[in-house]
């Protein structure tokens, strides 16, 4: 049985610079829908670790999306979702 290779060698990779993206991170932030509408990139980190730190600092600003109930976050993939909605959402 051949192991998987993962699709990290199989997508294109391109260079991204984090200036003038979101960061959305699980907690401590501002929610997202207080964020500057002209701020259209969200950066997103893996679900086990979220963003790395240096990450953060260097977007231009971070937000949270705000849970009820006993959740403690949500899986990176509806966490984009719910970002690109809610700013599709607000430039209507």
């Amino acid at each position: 049985m051949r192991a998987s290779t993962g699709s990290i060698f199989r997508v294109p990779l391109a260079d991204f610079s984090p200036e003038g993206a979101v960061a959305l991170v699980a907690h401590g932030s501002p929610p997202l829908a207080e964020l500057d509408p002209s701020l259209s990139r969200f950066v997103l980190g893996s679900e086990r670790e979220g963003l790395p730190e240096e990450v953060v600092a260097a977007c231009a600003a971070s937000a949270t999306i705000p849970l009820v109930g006993p959740a403690e976050s949500l899986n990176v993939a509806m966490a984009g979702t719910i970002a690109l909605y809610d700013w599709r959402r607000s430039h209507g």
